[in-house]
């Protein structure tokens, strides 16, 4: 495989707020603005996000008690609501250059009270922003095919995924998997409609602009293919229609999916690709929060790596699952 670029520096930056759309039931696009000197990125990498606007306010914040008289009582929003002290780390969707400004897009799920405040963000606010974060899927000059298998929130990296191998000339298949159909959080196109039998289509459009077809999966079957994304695949496969010689699957999703993804791919021979997704507090190695198991040159036959900084994609060959 070829090596990613070298890691591009990081920073904290304040995004500006230029959209914060609904996309489906509990989906938001959230299209943030940084300056010209955000560095360079590549799918696969994150930020991390802080979930409050920037209140402009510095320094400590004093409140006088004197001796005498009844204890101050404290009003400011700080110090007497909850607060999210943490920041939240989210895939990059895309990246877009308008009128001398990068915007970054970040589709995330309302599943917290982080998220929550991120989906009630209004347009011209400021958050904190730090990134990017982490390293970046890869390709080679013998690649003839990539194969994106998303699930639920595994599915942003695969957008702006697919935007890339577009540009590299790479032809590319999506696989899109959700609970439910009200749970999909991409524009589907009303004169294509997704196979129930699990065909690729350009049926969405976020994929279909890059020249990208795209099978749906629903666990309810509410929306195209009836069951998991990863069988939806493996059946496209097993009929012959894709092979390992020069293909190569990326994916991200709930841990369960990547894993099914991971080891069928392993078990025909393809090539894999896996962007681990864990809880992190820093999204810098410092916090040693984000580890899994993967295979090592030591007596034990593994160690435990960060996913944000040895990854988040790893060698579907390196995970030890558990």
């Amino acid at each position: 495989m070829v090596k990613s670029e070298p890691q591009p520096s990081r920073g904290v930056f304040a995004a500006r707020v230029r959209s914060n759309r609904r996309l489906c039931d509990e989906h938001y696009l959230l299209r943030l603005e940084v300056g010209t000197d955000f560095p360079l990125t590549q799918a696969g990498q994150f930020v991390q996000v802080q979930c409050a606007p920037v209140n402009g306010a510095e320094g400590p914040i004093v409140h006088e008690w004197g001796e005498k008289g009844p204890p101050p009582q404290f009003q400011s929003p700080e110090l007497v609501e909850s607060q999210v002290l943490l920041r939240r780390p989210f895939s990059l969707a895309g990246r877009e250059e308008i009128g001398g400004r990068t915007v970054l897009d970040i589709i995330h799920r309302v599943v917290g009270r982080g998220s929550a405040r991120l989906a009630a963000l209004a347009e011209g606010q400021t958050v904190s922003l730090l990134g990017p974060l982490g390293n970046a899927f890869t390709w080679d000059a013998d690649t003839k095919l990539a194969v994106l298998v998303g699930g639920g929130v595994g599915l942003p990296p695969m957008l702006y995924l697919a935007e890339r191998l577009h540009q590299a000339g790479k032809p590319a298949l999506a696989y899109a998997g959700v609970t439910s159909a009200n749970l999909l959080p991409l524009s589907l196109d009303a004169a294509v409609p997704a196979s129930k039998a699990g065909w690729p289509s350009l049926c969405v459009r976020e994929f279909a602009r890059w020249g990208v077809q795209t099978t749906i999966s629903t666990d309810d079957g509410s929306l195209g293919y009836t069951g998991r994304i990863s069988q939806a695949l493996f059946d496209w496969i097993d009929q012959g229609r894709i092979v390992a010689a020069g293909t190569i699957v990326y994916t991200c999703g709930p841990e369960r999916m990547m894993r099914a993804v991971a080891e069928g791919c392993l078990a025909r021979g393809f090539a894999c690709q896996v962007a681990m997704e864990r809880k992190m507090a820093c999204g810098m190695g410092a916090c040693q929060s984000c580890v899994c198991k993967t295979r090592a040159q030591n007596p034990l036959g593994w160690q435990y790596s960060l996913v944000c900084t040895d990854g988040t994609v790893f060698d579907a060959r390196q995970i030890l699952w558990e």
